[in-house]
């Protein structure tokens, strides 16, 4: 396992989940591999989620049969608190608080889920979409991801609620044209520019001329200007990375259904390409990470990009189904 004292994305953190799952039902599981999966799920509430997430997923490929669970916050071990205010919290109002905290948890991922079923435009997993809007504003829209269009007589506004677009901006003096990716805003000084939103982070990456990015209005800092071949992330823990130079080619691959690496760890490689196949590919062996991986690759057929790196690299796969495929 990595170290979960550094950031990590959310694709990392799901192959680790679906590590720790394949680890504690594969029949040989000590407790002290279930302590130290409970101690990993404590890491954080994002631990958690990919935990339950990567568990759900086990379940529906038919690996974990009734009555076999893995351990969850609700089975750990009890631990001894003292709270001199449990006695004084009156039973209406502990109820008030279950039932408002179970409803959150249910009702926001409904919630999020039917803002991304109903967007003017979304594509699916390996999908990807030209839109050009009424102003000639062309955008492709990459695998899982979905927008909505705003145009007023006085701004143009797009929301992108998941996933990954490229614009090509028609200049208008008139109406600025602006991209909200939750809290961070985005505004085209130019052409060309691609924002990319991750559950815990967003990144703008310009390849020609300029954008100006902020937080939401309520932000204290001030706005970044990002020139022609930069590139910035930010995330609520860190803030904005300094931007840095970047190949706009290799970045804009997708855009043209290839994936371009060069020297790049065989662990980011596999996060992308599970961006464009259903299901997950796991590194079973975190040494297997660090493999450089170098080739162009095409996205449009990523089993068979899969196939050729584990050719390149002497590595192999187990497929446990299509959607689960273990490289060890």
């Amino acid at each position: 396992m990595s170290d979960a004292s550094s950031p990590q994305s959310a694709s990392s953190l799901e192959d680790e989940a679906l590590e720790w799952v394949v680890r504690l039902h594969t029949g040989h599981t000590s407790d002290r591999d279930r302590l130290a999966c409970e101690a990993w799920q404590c890491l954080s509430p994002a631990h958690q989620v990919a935990f339950h997430k990567a568990e759900a997923l086990w379940k529906e490929i038919g690996h974990i049969g009734a009555g076999q669970r893995a351990p969850t916050q609700a089975t750990r071990p009890a631990r001894r608190h003292h709270h001199r205010w449990w006695p004084r919290l009156r039973p209406w109002s502990l109820v008030a608080c279950l039932l408002l905290t179970a409803g959150w948890f249910l009702w926001a991922p409904l919630l999020d889920q039917y803002r991304l079923q109903t967007a003017h435009y979304r594509t699916g997993v390996g999908q990807q979409e030209q839109i050009v809007l009424q102003d000639g504003t062309r955008i492709i829209l990459n695998t899982e991801s979905a927008l909505n269009v705003v145009y007023s007589p006085e701004r143009r506004e797009i929301h992108l609620l998941a996933g990954e677009a490229a614009f090509t901006v028609t200049a208008d003096r008139e109406r600025p044209f602006i991209v909200h990716s939750g809290d961070i805003i985005t505004q085209a000084l130019g052409t060309q520019f691609v924002v990319r939103r991750q559950p815990y982070s967003v990144t703008v990456t310009v390849s020609e001329h300029a954008v100006q990015v902020s937080t939401s209005p309520t932000g204290h800092r001030k706005p970044l200007v990002l020139n022609e071949g930069q590139q910035a992330s930010y995330s609520e823990e860190r803030g904005w990375s300094p931007p840095h130079a970047i190949d706009a080619n290799q970045l804009s691959a997708w855009q043209r259904g290839k994936l371009i690496v060069e020297g790049q760890a065989l662990g980011s490689v596999i996060e992308e390409l599970n961006r464009y196949r259903p299901g997950r590919i796991l590194i079973l062996n975190p040494a297997l990470r660090s493999l450089n991986v170098t080739g162009v690759f095409d996205l449009t057929d990523p089993d068979a990009a899969l196939r050729m790196i584990e050719r390149t690299l002497h590595i192999h796969e187990t497929s446990l189904s299509h959607y689960l495929v273990l490289l060890h």
